[in-house]
């Protein structure tokens, strides 16, 4: 191996190290939103003092471009890895179900009086996402596997042996 090529392959480790912690990142969201699914009450309020419910997070990935790249030293794409740049939530989409008996039902006098807002995490959607950030996990904790094979194969041939 060439002083470059070893370069390339500690690159791709550090690439990888990045996946795994941004997936792991996506994982935790996902947990956490699967556990709020329910949760009607974040200790938030509106102005009207109702209850704002949990609203789901989804993490926004960005790349993470190398110090060469952003000089404008090299013309080319080069990423070394790739990061949360933000964790979005999203407010929208609310269940709205009218129960009037709830405690947490918007109260009298107001245009949604008798309606309990519900988080809109949808628990299928979630299980979904799991399986992708899951399956990216492990491609990327595969991708640092051979990395380390090439490496110690790399450390074998120049032994001699």
């Amino acid at each position: 191996m060439y002083p470059s090529d070893v370069n390339d392959v500690f690159r791709a480790s550090r690439v990888a190290a990045s996946g795994l912690k941004s997936n792991r990142s996506w994982m935790t969201m996902i947990a956490n939103n699967i556990s709020n699914a329910n949760t009607l009450d974040t200790g938030v309020r509106d102005r009207s003092g109702n209850f704002v419910p949990y609203a789901r997070q989804v993490p926004i990935f960005s790349k993470i471009l190398s110090e060469k790249f952003r000089e404008n030293r090299v013309n080319s794409d080069v990423a070394n890895g790739v990061r949360v740049k933000e964790i979005k939530e999203l407010k929208g989409n609310v269940k709205k179900v009218y129960n009037p008996s709830h405690p947490a039902a918007r109260k009298a006098g107001t245009q949604d009086a008798g309606y309990v807002y519900y988080p809109s995490v949808s628990t299928s959607q979630e299980m979904a996402d799991l399986r992708i950030a899951a399956a990216a996990y492990e491609a990327n904790l595969s991708v640092i596997t051979i990395a380390s094979k090439m490496n110690q194969q790399a450390l074998s041939l120049g032994r001699g042996g």
